[in-house]
Formats: C-alpha cells, sequence, structure tokens
C-alpha cells in the first residue's frame, strides 16, 4: 500500500483522468489518495471525488485557502500516515502499475527518491512544440537521471532527509538534489505528461523552469553533471536527433531563456499555469 498525494489548483478540466488512470483495475483501499486543493476556484475537489466513486474508491481531501504548489506538499505530507508516498501531479497519467513498481522499490530503510519513464504526449500540440520535445526527451539527463515533471515518490527515510520544503518554484529539482545519485531509483514503467499545445504557452512553462532552476543554483550551487547541450550534441552526432529538430529546441531554448529575463527583470513571479495542456479527452 502507498499513498498517492495530489497537489491541484483549479484541476477540474483534468483530475478525473488523473483519477481513472490510476484507480482503474485497482482494488479498493490498495492505494491511499489525498488531493490537496490550494486556492481553487473550480470544482476539483467534487471532480475528484466523483471520479473515484466511479470506481468505488474513495479519496482523502484537503482544501486550502492559499494557491501554491508548495504550500500544498507541505499539508499533505504532514497527513500522511501510509509510506511511501507518490506525488502525482493532477495533469499527469500515473497508470497503477507504475504506482506499484515507485513502491516496491522504496521499500527500504534507506532514504530513497524513485521516478518513472517519462512518456510526453504531444499529438495535440504545435509541430514546434512536437520538435522540441522529441529532442527533449533524448537527452541523457531526462532519459536516465530526471526526478519529477509531474511524478517523484519517497519513503519515508526520504521525506526525513528532505525535511521541510523551502519556498522554491522547481520542487521538483530541490527534491532529485536532496538526493545522491545513488539514492535515486529510475523504475522502467511509465507515467504520461501532456505537452503544452502552442509554442507560446511552451515558452512560457519553460521560462519558469529556467528561473526556478536560477533559483536552485543560487541556493545550492551549480549542479554537476552533463549538460543539456552536451547531451544535445551527442544526440546529433549520433543520428538520433536530426538537424531541424536540433534547430527547433535551440530556438525554443533561448526564447524561454529570453522571458525568464524580462521576468526577472519584472520580478514577476506568478506560476503561470499552461492551461493549453489542461484540456482532457
Amino acid at each position: 500500500m502507498a499513498t498517492v498525494l495530489v497537489p491541484a489548483h483549479d484541476e477540474a478540466a483534468v483530475i478525473g483522468r488523473c483519477l481513472r488512470v490510476l484507480l482503474e483495475g485497482v482494488p479498493p483501499g490498495r492505494l491511499k489518495v489525498l488531493v490537496v486543493s490550494n486556492g481553487s476556484s473550480d470544482a476539483t475537489l467534487p471532480v475528484a471525488r466523483r471520479a473515484a466513486a466511479e470506481l468505488g474508491h474513495t479519496v482523502e481531501t484537503l482544501e486550502l485557502a492559499q494557491a501554491g504548489k508548495i504550500g500544498a506538499l507541505r499539508a499533505g505530507f504532514a497527513a500522511v500516515d501510509v509510506w511511501p508516498v507518490i506525488v502525482l501531479d493532477a495533469d499527469c497519467e500515473l497508470p497503477a502499475a507504475t504506482a506499484r513498481a515507485l513502491a516496491d522499490v522504496l521499500g527500504t530503510d534507506v532514504p530513497t527518491v524513485a521516478s518513472a519513464r517519462l512518456t510526453v504526449a504531444a499529438g495535440a500540440s504545435s509541430g514546434l512544440v512536437r520538435r522540441f520535445y522529441r529532442v527533449w526527451t533524448s537527452l541523457p539527463y531526462v532519459r536516465e537521471g530526471m526526478v519529477g515533471s509531474g511524478v517523484f515518490a519517497l519513503n519515508e527515510a526520504g521525506w526525513r532527509r528532505l525535511g521541510d520544503l523551502p519556498d522554491v518554484t522547481n520542487d521538483d529539482g530541490w527534491v532529485r538534489r536532496s538526493f545522491a545519485p545513488h539514492e535515486r531509483v529510475l523504475v522502467p514503467e511509465p507515467f504520461v505528461a501532456h505537452a503544452a499545445r502552442t509554442t507560446r504557452a511552451l515558452v512560457s512553462r519553460r521560462a519558469r523552469i529556467v528561473n526556478g532552476n536560477r533559483e536552485l543554483a543560487v541556493r545550492l550551487g551549480a549542479e554537476d553533471g552533463p549538460t543539456n547541450a552536451g547531451g544535445l550534441r551527442g544526440s546529433v552526432r549520433s543520428g538520433q536527433v536530426g538537424l531541424v529538430d536540433a534547430a527547433a529546441f535551440l530556438l525554443v531554448t533561448a526564447a524561454s531563456r529570453c522571458v525568464a529575463a524580462v521576468r526577472r527583470v519584472r520580478g514577476d513571479r506568478r506560476w503561470g499555469t499552461d492551461l493549453t495542456s489542461r484540456v482532457a479527452a
């Protein structure tokens, strides 16, 4: 048994899909689901309860007045009594088999963080967005070393290692950097993250990540290991990535850095949720 913690802000459009994929075929009582609605103004919690009930499950819920993922994670972890904990973004799809695989590798007293194999659903996205993600998902960091992009999991010892989450934009990055490489586990089972549908939305999303990573670098110092630029060169040389896709990736990356710089100058720290990817079929 494990707890699935779902922080959710105005996720009524997609949280039903998230929970149906997670709970399909799972006997009641095998997974504990905790949805933490933070500052939602829509029907996030009623939709979550209804989706779970349709499959014979119940979900526990918390409702916070203030929006903010970090606050939702703090409140959620404080309420957990079943370990390990899988943190799942409401706009992602985590099959039950992947949840089981994550729980299985966390059955240890050694502080451990785990993640699953990322697949990006970009079929409804623009051509430039699809080219960007073809490159991004081929990079060694994404294929082998990433923790997050919608899913990460901790055993209780890992949570105690993590301590109280600080007010950072990139919570996934903070979690990843709190564990040494040998304390990170990547299971081969997949989960699905939905891509931005427009180039504008993708650049906005990537700009937030750029500034979030800069924030982590100020707090924790530069991160060791291969860079995206090095990974891109290797992918192009090996023929895994074509030149047109590489050019698209570099264009989006440059635009994202420019937007991130403008936001820093303006002191703009808004989250800027990507609404284009929050459209359920």
